[in-house]
């Protein structure tokens, strides 16, 4: 039988054998047991006969429904299921990749592996090209190494927001290309 953790705010959700309220009938299930209707006394009795907990599942049904199992089995899978679903869930950081506007091309194509790694891993990549001095200048003669970069991550990404001037800085954002 399980022990009661009310700090648990997994285990507040459901009540547990004497907790449960006192229906006239009840729908029982669980892993080794047809779904039955009986009387909670009843079912409570089908619990202890087989040394596990009476844990109630809905009561908003017609019928409540309460499921013979370990609780204590119980929580541990649902937090499990939770913990795996939040990392599931979570947002791929945005990873950058700097240019500069004199960049060599195997230092391009360099950096243009490493943001198809990062592609590869369902990162978004934004593409930074900073412009120093006179550059900023001739920013639309600079621009040509972040195109040239975009062109070659053409097979793998796709342009999320095209190329935009941020002072001295073009910024580009890619995304993995779904097939």
């Amino acid at each position: 039988m399980a022990k009661i953790n009310k700090k648990d705010d997994l285990s507040s959700k459901f009540r547990v054998n004497d907790e449960i309220k006192h229906f006239g009938k009840v729908r029982v299930v669980g892993d080794d047991i047809e779904s039955v209707v009986v009387s909670i006394d009843e079912a409570k009795k089908m619990a202890r006969s087989k040394e596990l907990d009476l844990v109630e599942i809905n009561n908003k049904a017609d019928i409540p429904i309460v499921k013979i199992c370990n609780y204590e089995k119980m929580l541990y899978r649902l937090k499990k299921e939770l913990k795996e679903n939040k990392f599931k869930n979570k947002a791929k950081p945005l990873k950058d990749i700097q240019l500069s506007v004199n960049i060599a091309q195997h230092d391009l194509e360099t950096k243009v592996n490493n943001a198809k790694k990062f592609i590869s891993e369902g990162n978004k990549v934004r593409v930074i090209l900073t412009m120093k001095g006179r550059e900023v200048a001739r920013k639309e003669e600079n621009k040509k190494s972040i195109l040239e970069f975009i062109v070659m991550m053409e097979d793998v990404a796709r342009l999320e927001n095209p190329p935009r001037d941020e002072g001295n800085r073009t910024v580009a954002i890619l995304k993995p290309r779904n097939n």
